[in-house]
């Protein structure tokens, strides 16, 4: 089964006026029929602001603890690693290897907002 990203006519709607496109390239985007920079952009947004629902499960996230380099490792799926550094909160985030985003947490609840945004990023490659 090929990967796809539900969502209702209106937010296909809403997607297409928001990144100002045809409704076939949202249709592309979340069939995953287009792989560009903009594709992402699309199903990204629609699965964290329109309420898009993915057809597949996402990848597992693994959790590391790196003692020596006081860091934390969670990978999310091939692609997409978040790294803490634990003496100063930085989290960095990589996607395909190179950095994506760089933060700094203050919390436990905003760093649980970093994974689950994270996780709809990896879900959106």
């Amino acid at each position: 089964m090929s990967k796809k990203i539900y969502v209702t006519d209106e937010a296909k709607n809403k997607l297409a006026g928001v990144f100002k496109v045809s409704r076939m390239m949202v249709w592309k985007a979340l069939n995953f029929e287009s792989n560009s920079l903009l594709a992402r952009k699309i199903r990204y947004v629609a699965l964290s602001q329109y309420g898009g629902v993915p057809n597949w499960k996402s990848a597992d996230m693994e959790t590391t603890h790196e003692e020596a380099s006081k860091t934390m490792t969670q990978t999310f799926g091939d692609r997409v690693k978040l790294v803490v550094s634990k003496g100063s909160c930085l989290v960095t985030v990589f996607v395909d290897g190179e950095i994506e985003r760089k933060s700094q947490v203050s919390s436990i609840p905003e760093f649980m907002d970093l994974q689950a945004e994270v996780s709809r990023l990896a879900m959106s490659l």
